[in-house]
Parts: C-alpha cells; sequence; structure tokens
C-alpha cells in the first residue's frame, strides 16, 4: 500500500535531481502531443462553426471567414489558457539567506 508518496508515478522527478536523456524525450513527446490536441481542438472547432454558418447562411465566402475566426479565438484562448497555467504553478522565489 503506498503511504502517498509520489514515488510510483511515472515522469515526476524528486527536487534537484538532473533529468536523464530519457524524462527529456518524455517530456518532449508530450508537449508535441499536448500541441496536436490543441490544433485539433482548433480545427475542430473552426469546422464545426464554418459548416453552421454555412448550412444558416448559405454564404460561402462568410462561412471560411467565420470558420478563421474561430479557429484563431480558440487558439488565442488555449494560448492564454496555458499561460496563466504556467504562471500560477511557478514556485515562489526563496528569500535570500
Amino acid at each position: 500500500m503506498n503511504g502517498g508518496s509520489n514515488d510510483d508515478q511515472r515522469g515526476v522527478r524528486p527536487a534537484r535531481v538532473a533529468p536523464t536523456r530519457e524524462t527529456v524525450m518524455l517530456e518532449s513527446v508530450h508537449l508535441y502531443l499536448e500541441g496536436t490536441v490543441a490544433a485539433a481542438i482548433m480545427t475542430t472547432l473552426g469546422v464545426i462553426s464554418g459548416m453552421a454558418t454555412l448550412a444558416l447562411n448559405g454564404d460561402q465566402r462568410l462561412a471560411i471567414v467565420v470558420a478563421a475566426l474561430a479557429f484563431m479565438l480558440s487558439g488565442i484562448v488555449l494560448t492564454v489558457r496555458l499561460w496563466r497555467i504556467t504562471r500560477a504553478s511557478a514556485s515562489p522565489a526563496e528569500p535570500p539567506a
């Protein structure tokens, strides 16, 4: 039975341990996977909004503009969300000794 330690979790490094080649590779793959998921979300929202606009309006030019705007706005939202998450997780600076 685990006593609440994080030792059994993959990808969790103890503090002040130099990253190995394997952990750097896994972190890089994780970043690429997250980027791919973000691009898929952006594309899906763009296509859905473009198709809905085309179905409601029938104007192909407007549908392309709406799809592009949805793609860009979802990218902005995901970027701001990532920025806020990374800022919140930064550890506070230790006071000088």
